[in-house]
């Protein structure tokens, strides 16, 4: 992820996604196409790391939906901070917070 906030091209893109977002809350047709994009994405992450071993169980559906969401949101709010000069975030510290999202309160009950 860093390696896409380093990205010369960055800042444009991140425009980009703010500008679609910004038609989604006014587009009544967009916005729930926008919102099943953003969720398919969200369920081919959950699909990936359900099943993985994780302190000797395996990550059940349900809490690999919990670990795509919150993800997707960690991932996004600092790539946006890193974008726009809010945040000086290394990789190891993208992998660092997410790492930090495998605890019990974020996952969940199995």
């Amino acid at each position: 992820m860093s390696n896409s906030c380093d990205d010369p091209d960055a800042l444009r893109h991140l425009s980009f996604e703010i500008s679609l977002q910004d038609l989604a809350l006014r587009d009544p047709e967009l916005a729930p196409r926008l919102a099943a994009s953003v969720r398919a994405h969200e369920e081919r992450l959950a699909a990936l790391l359900a099943g993985r071993p994780h302190h000797g169980t395996a990550l059940t559906p349900r809490q690999a939906q919990r670990l795509a969401t919150a993800l997707r949101a960690l991932l996004v709010g600092l790539s946006q901070g890193v974008v726009l000069g809010l945040a000086a975030a290394p990789g190891d510290y993208f992998a660092a917070t997410a790492r930090a999202l495998i605890a019990p309160d974020v996952l969940g009950p199995a």
